[in-house]
């Protein structure tokens, strides 16, 4: 029997371990998997292309192997619960083909659609893009300026496992790739702030293996340093205050011919259609694919700005956009502005947010008569175009 000193001491000794033994700084790992077991602890779209496989590699014997073969995902069962973490993995690109790694992040699904955010890493060519993924479409042509090599070290070679991890915490993704001090990318233009994390393949190509997967429990991001890559955005410049009617299963003239700028609905067939506030992104993007259904049945959304102006006069309207648009301005129909064409001989898909001032990124310019005092510029988007989902906008006297 412990007399009461030795109960004391024993009581006391317990304490500081548990004291010693709880995670610094708050963290604490919630998943680990090497693969030498089953996928219990995943959940998973497009099974049919994912798997357990023996690597041929002694220090990394089974791991996960994912193919492409559409939407293909890898999901930590109930990651969506932690809050902000942090999850570590080995990856390895078996084949010189094309092929990536995704690593996902706030992925929720509502309503029948999908969305999360993602940064991917190119297997051949050993680079990195934004690339969130809303109700199924793919939107990385929206975030071309975050494209960023991997070099040196650090680079992605073909058959050579590598260090991969990412940080998560609300709409904010760090990602490093070698180098696990330093991130090569810090991304937060994604909207989504809470949800799963996994790891995607390509939509088509070749597989990508992956291994030694960690999940830990984080209270904040630990790099503290400026934005990678270091951008500057002006969205003041831009046309930002935009109000929204959407998503539709099709195309709605009252909606398009409605001529007073001041409506705040829209009756058609007796049905009311409110205009409501939509919020652009930091950069002054409209991203469309927040509303617009890609996977879903109604594909149509539409986005109206009033511009007011002192007298009649003639504008141009800039457009750098992914999205194939109509402009309606006063109700009166002003043309089409598809996606962004031939700049200087070559095809450039990507919506710029410095389109209105770098020549290299410029997209469309559409002529607008502005009467004098409020005017309504109407865009129609009609989603359904593969890495779509936005535009920016800019306008200027002729």
């Amino acid at each position: 029997m412990l007399t009461p000193v030795s109960a004391l001491a024993a009581l006391t000794f317990a304490l500081l371990l548990a004291l010693f033994s709880w995670p610094a700084n708050g963290e604490e790992t919630r998943f680990t998997d090497t693969f030498d077991g089953d996928l219990s602890g995943w959940q998973l779209v497009g099974a049919q292309a994912i798997s357990i496989a023996d690597s041929g590699d002694r220090e990394h014997g089974k791991v996960l192997v994912l193919e492409p073969d559409g939407t293909v995902l890898a999901l930590v069962d109930g990651s969506d619960a932690w809050g902000p973490v942090r999850i570590e993995l080995d990856v390895l690109f078996p084949d010189e083909a094309d092929n990536y790694l995704g690593l996902i992040y706030n992925y929720t699904v509502a309503d029948s659609r999908s969305d999360f955010g993602s940064l991917y890493i190119k297997g051949n060519g050993s680079y990195i893009r934004a690339n969130p993924w809303r109700d199924g479409n793919v939107s990385r042509l929206l975030y071309e300026e975050y494209k960023t090599r991997i070099e040196g070290d650090d680079a992605i070679r073909i058959g050579q496992w590598q260090k991969v991890k990412a940080e998560v915490l609300g709409s904010v993704c760090h990602l490093y790739v070698g180098d696990m001090t330093t991130p090569k990318v810090t991304f937060g233009l994604y909207e989504g702030t809470d949800g799963m994390v996994g790891v995607n393949p390509r939509v088509a190509g070749w597989p990508v293996w992956i291994d030694n997967v960690r999940v830990t429990s984080i209270d904040a991001l630990s790099y503290r340093g400026p934005d990678i890559p270091a951008l500057t955005y002006e969205p003041e410049r831009l046309v930002t205050n935009w109000e929204v009617i959407g998503p539709l299963p099709q195309p709605e003239v009252e909606i398009e011919r409605e001529r007073n700028p001041g409506a705040q609905a829209v009756e058609v067939e007796g049905d009311s259609h409110a205009w409501r506030p939509f919020e652009v992104d930091a950069r002054g993007a409209v991203i469309t694919g927040r509303v617009t259904e890609y996977d879903g049945s109604r594909p149509v959304a539409y986005f109206r700005t009033v511009v007011h102006s002192d007298r009649e006069r003639e504008a141009l309207l800039h457009i750098s956009t992914t999205d194939e648009l109509a402009l309606w301005v006063n109700g009166r129909f002003d043309g089409f502005i598809y996606r962004n064409g031939y700049v200087f001989g070559e095809r450039d898909w990507n919506a710029w947010h410095d389109f209105w001032k770098d020549p290299d990124h410029a997209g469309s310019e559409v002529p607008v008569t502005l009467q004098q005092g409020a005017n309504a510029l109407v865009i129609r988007v009609r989603n359904g175009q593969f890495a779509s989902g936005g535009f920016f906008a800019f306008l200027a006297d002729e």
